[in-house]
């Protein structure tokens, strides 16, 4: 098998494994299963995954690359730190919502190994997170955030909340129809959420314009 192929076939196994988790859940994520998905041999897996738990390895890598393309890079070109830090947390949460199984997987399924893992995966896997730093450095330098803000617990804190508020919604616990706390609009629930959270970051608290107000000319 050509460099070209086992390369396809590698990415192929991910692809496969992405839909039976999402149609069965990790019980459902079976080496037999993913080959007869693929209509190859169980043997052809094996030369790539040694077995199941290496799959769901290589699935945290790749999901992890995905929250960097999706989330992060499209967020780094805004130049307000505090803007960025919205339109990420934004972001965070239409991925959860989005690919509820592969965001399961990242987030919720059991603790990774991280001695058994190379630098290049351990820098891989932190990537989100030490932009995330960097970007909460940079609203301290620029005075954007309230003083005393450590960049390190901030991230912390701010990944607790949507991560929370992620699991909230995915398993159903935010909804019109709950009897202690309803909630009719998702959409402005969301945003309300995290405008809460950036602005205990921030020195003056964002001021969003309401339903039919104006938004001045700068």
């Amino acid at each position: 098998m050509s460099r070209n192929n086992r390369v396809e076939l590698r990415q192929a196994i991910i692809d496969a494994s992405l839909e039976l988790g999402a149609e069965s859940g990790e019980e459902g994520l079976t080496m037999r299963g993913i080959a007869s998905r693929l209509n190859v041999s169980a043997t052809a897996l094996y030369q790539h995954f040694d077995n199941k738990a290496a799959i769901l390895q290589e699935i945290r890598l790749y999901g992890t690359d995905l929250l960097c393309s999706d989330i992060m890079e499209p967020c780094a070109s805004i130049e307000s730190p505090r803007e960025r830090l919205r339109a990420m947390a934004l972001r965070y949460i239409d991925f959860a919502r989005g690919r509820p199984w592969l965001y399961t997987v990242l987030m919720q399924s059991d603790r990774l190994n991280w001695e058994r893992m190379t630098p290049e995966e351990i820098e891989r896997l932190l990537r989100p997170l030490t932009s995330l730093r960097a970007w909460l450095r940079e609203g301290v330098e620029k005075g954007v955030w309230r003083a005393g803000i450590d960049p390190e617990v901030a991230s912390f804190r701010l990944w607790a909340g949507l991560h929370g508020l992620s699991a909230l919604l995915l398993s159903g616990r935010i909804d019109e129809n709950h009897p202690a706390f309803p909630i009719n609009d998702h959409a402005e629930f969301v945003e309300q959420f995290v405008d809460g959270i950036i602005n205990t970051l921030t020195c003056v608290p964002m001021q969003r314009p309401a339903v039919g107000d104006t938004v001045p000319a700068s």
